[in-house]
């Protein structure tokens, strides 16, 4: 059974990846309109991948007990200075979501040594 505050933490990663997706294929929108289709295809794997993850999390929770609660996913950006800068932007947001796993991964510690205690 998910305790409410790992509940809570997971609803917010599965936000998060569902935003990933969302923000990678605006990045694929974009680059299709500016011409360059490799980036392109790539950034549309890179959404379906971020899916897969929110989808993995999904099931946990349900798989934990916990309930899965929806929010609105926050409008991606639509538009960057180039190709470099998009690039840059998802390097960023990589950053970011790894950095959120990684928090993740220590309230599960946590919370294991608390209950084991």
């Amino acid at each position: 059974m998910l305790s409410a505050k790992m509940e809570k933490a997971l609803n917010e990663q599965i936000n998060k990846e569902l935003f990933s997706s969302y923000l990678y294929r605006s990045m694929s929108a974009y680059y299709e309109s500016v011409n360059l289709p490799g980036f392109a295809a790539y950034f549309n794997v890179q959404a379906d991948e971020e899916h897969a993850h929110a989808l993995k999390i999904y099931s946990h929770v349900h798989t934990r007990g916990g309930r899965v609660t929806l929010e609105a996913i926050e409008k991606p950006q639509a538009e960057w200075n180039g190709a470099l800068d998009g690039l840059k932007a998802a390097y960023a947001h990589e950053q970011f979501i790894t950095n959120s796993i990684h928090s993740l991964v220590d309230l599960a510690l946590e919370l294991y040594t608390r209950y084991q205690t």
